[in-house]
């Protein structure tokens, strides 16, 4: 289940878990400052958002009509950090595709233009050519390959939050039998959180207990209060909340047979899409992506993590590694290229977290 295969696209998880959001880098100068994840999953040595130069061979491929007006217009859904939020100013968009985005751009010869819509109105938009491209941590979905086309860049899926050392070990949604769970209201993994505690009742043991809340940081700060056992999300976000909440982490993550994110395009903008994905493959070639990865842990393997045996053989012809990176970008037009429906693949429970 990626980022935004969801039923609602509310905005989420700002934590630091009494003030505003922390800044993990100054985005637009680049200033080092420490790791967001620092002290939990991630690397703890500094960060920097790498200033990324045009490349002739990307420019080449830029469609004539955009290398003209100079701009490549993103549409994007904010607040969902560590994705797309706002700095403290509420104006300014910071987060891992709003750098990613900017990079792809800058190698692509362009200034790149930010237009916070809602999610809903992101593929209308781009249908109906208010926008080039769609930058909002979108997973490649069997049923939206029929209305756009996608240029893939990072492996997403979801996970599982605990407070640390509570002794709860959860490897997937069967093992949340008989635990209050909080969740987003409307989002997908209420359906697998309603399956899985029917199956826990069929099986005699007791029920999940869903609280849905409407509001990511609401639902994080239930677990942090005491009034959850388990938060169930998307993966960037739970290693997020991870990172910038005291006693928190990540006990295992897991994938979907449609977990592999991309930036969407108006379906059969072939040039368009060959330049994007020129570009990303360029940034993954001359190190700025996984140095802009580092910077928000998305993206990044934990160490000394594989995927399954079972998921590479999924999720390699999406150009992703056997550890979870993304080391070479695709274009995916072909719904056929993506099952429909939800599969699950878990990755085994992190030592240290329970």
């Amino acid at each position: 289940m990626s980022h935004r295969s969801r039923l609602l696209a509310a905005g989420l998880l700002l934590l630091t878990m009494a003030a505003g959001c922390a800044d993990p880098t100054t985005v637009s100068d680049a200033a080092s400052t420490p790791d967001p994840t620092s002290g939990s999953t991630g690397p703890s040595a500094p960060a920097t958002v790498p200033v990324t130069e045009a490349d002739p061979e990307v420019e080449a491929l830029v469609p004539a009509e955009m290398k003209k007006k100079g701009t490549l217009v993103f549409a994007t859904n904010a607040p969902y950090p560590p994705l797309e939020y706002f700095k403290e100013d509420n104006k300014t968009l910071i987060g891992y595709d709003i750098d990613l985005g900017n990079a792809i751009g800058a190698a692509m010869g362009l200034k790149v233009e930010w237009k916070n819509i809602s999610f809903d109105a992101i593929i209308p938009g781009l249908q109906a050519g208010k926008y080039d491209a769609g930058m909002a941590g979108f997973s490649i979905e069997h049923e939206r390959l029929g209305t756009v086309d996608f240029v893939s860049y990072y492996l997403s899926g979801g996970g599982f939050l605990i407070k640390k050392g509570s002794g709860i070990k959860v490897g997937s949604f069967d093992d949340l039998c008989g635990y209050r769970v909080a969740v987003q209201k409307g989002v997908s993994q209420v359906d697998a959180l309603v399956e899985a505690s029917e199956h826990c009742v069929a099986e005699g043991k007791k029920a999940i207990t869903v609280n849905q809340i409407p509001d990511q940081n609401v639902v994080v700060l239930n677990l942090a209060s005491g009034r959850a056992d388990v938060v169930v999300g998307d993966k960037p976000q739970v290693e997020y909340a991870a990172g910038h909440a005291d006693g928190l982490c990540v006990i295992s993550t897991y994938q979907t047979g449609h977990s592999i994110a991309g930036i969407a395009v108006p379906k059969g903008k072939k040039d368009l899409t060959a330049a994007l994905q020129a570009s990303i493959n360029h940034l993954i070639e001359n190190g700025d992506y996984a140095q802009i990865s580092k910077v928000w842990n998305t993206g990044v393997a934990v160490e000394g993590a594989t995927l399954s045996d079972q998921y590479q053989k999924v999720s390699q012809p999406w150009g992703v590694g056997p550890d979870g990176t993304v080391n070479k970008s695709l274009v995916f037009t072909d719904p056929a290229a993506i099952p429909p429906g939800h599969t699950y693949y878990y990755q085994p429970v992190r030592e240290g977290c329970a």
